[in-house]
């Protein structure tokens, strides 16, 4: 059966490790949506990977696809595409032609709209061009992969973007668009990525018959849609875009990935976040600094509520834990379970004013006693008592079954049940 990984919160659930494990037993990995703003972390063999647009399938030999729902950064694909073919033999990546292109104009048109913001209410971008690129693909303004094709082509649409943005870039003190030098990289990055450009057609062709895992980038909470709206990415990261982003019409099951605690970067409301110490302990222990951003993440406790929120929006069939080593040496644990004494329908997800407007107490999390250093990952059963005890509360509150236990970085540090 092919399979979705989908990550539950507001991102780095640690999905990379997930598909690089998993894509050992599929043929196709695909990227159906977002850009270089995602970014996952793998290490094999004490190599380490950072991928922020190719699969990390791609790092087990597996066919990695990029569908058209990605907007790509034609700049940080070269380096990274160049970065993957000299740590690994022949990798096999291919570009949905149909993908739209994330051009300067689209960065610098990303600061501008982050700075008229005022502090408390700026989204926290990456500035990588996202939104914008994403704008211009409903406003039907995008270059194409397939638009490299003829110079004169490019050449037209650029003219007529430049009329449309140069007066927007002047008014805020910002370089016009460059005709002649935007022309040139985008010839130049077509000659590199020319025999890796396929249409839509030719991996349904392909891979027919084939299983397929399909990589989610960001989290659902950051879904355009049914995140926290406006604190969200620009795409729509659920599992229902995989059909419009990828263009494969397949059946798939849907593997939900969560920490066993929460983290966000930049602004937006965090009801279980942690002000205090043991905040930061987790910042630390776990290590959590952006793989984009280079950002420290806000940390708080597993948030059940909006995990639960999450699964139902994704339809999710079975779930993946991970992390749960980073609260190995807390005195205790808890995890949030209502809002205000309230259960999860309760509460808007996509208004992110409601969720603002929270103010959690005791009655609100559940307890949990610590489970000591793990040291047996031999299966379910070698794990503390304790851990056991956590990991089927969170079950039992979803009603979906855990499958995937991550407890390290490492592939070695995995536990299928």
């Amino acid at each position: 059966m092919n399979k979705a990984i989908i990550g539950l919160q507001w991102g780095d659930e640690g999905k990379g490790k997930i598909v690089d494990y998993l894509s050992e037993h599929f043929d196709l990995v695909v990227r159906y949506q977002g850009g270089n703003n995602a970014g996952h972390t793998v290490i094999v063999n004490d190599t380490t990977y950072k991928l922020n647009l190719i699969p990390s399938g791609v790092i087990r030999g597996k066919t990695c696809y990029l569908g058209q729902g990605v907007v790509l950064d034609p700049n940080h694909f070269s380096k990274e595409y160049d970065q993957i073919k000299k740590k690994l033999v022949n990798p096999k990546v291919f570009l949905s032609s149909n993908i739209s292109l994330i051009l300067d104009y689209h960065k610098q048109l990303d600061k501008i709209n982050e700075s008229i913001l005022k502090s408390e209410k700026k989204i926290g971008t990456t500035a990588k061009g996202i939104g914008p690129a994403y704008q211009d693909k409903v406003g039907r303004k995008s270059i194409k992969l397939y638009d490299l094709r003829s110079i004169k082509h490019i050449e037209e649409k650029i003219q007529s973007i430049k009329k449309f943005y140069d007066p927007i870039l002047d008014s805020f003190d910002q370089s016009k668009i460059n005709i002649d030098k935007t022309v040139h990289d985008l010839i130049s990055f077509y000659n590199i990525v020319k025999d890796i450009i396929v249409d839509n057609s030719y991996i349904k062709k392909e891979f027919k018959s084939k299983k397929i895992l399909f990589e989610g980038a960001q989290g659902a909470l950051l879904d355009l849609d049914h995140g926290s709206y406006p604190y969200v990415t620009s795409s729509n990261t659920v599992s229902s875009n995989i059909f419009i982003g990828s263009a494969l019409q397949v059946d798939f099951q849907t593997v939900g990935i969560f920490k066993a605690y929460s983290t966000r970067v930049g602004n937006g409301p965090f009801p279980s976040e942690l002000f205090n110490e043991i905040g930061d302990y987790i910042a630390e222990k776990g290590v959590e600094i952006g793989t984009v951003t280079k950002r420290k993440r806000r940390c708080g406790w597993l948030d059940l509520v909006s995990l639960k929120y999450s699964c139902e929006i994704n339809s999710v069939n079975e779930l993946c834990i991970t992390k749960a080593d980073v609260l190995n040496n807390l005195s205790e644990i808890k995890v949030c379970k209502t809002y205000n004494s309230k259960k999860y329908d309760d509460v808007n997800f996509s208004e992110s004013n409601t969720l603002e407007s929270l103010n959690l107490d005791d009655s609100d999390f559940e307890v949990f006693q610590s489970w000591g250093e793990i040291k047996d990952l031999s299966n379910f059963e070698t794990l503390p008592e304790n851990l056991k005890i956590y990991i089927k509360y969170i079950e039992g509150y979803l009603d979906i079954p855990i499958k995937i236990i991550s407890l390290g970085p490492e592939r070695s540090q995995t536990i299928i049940r």
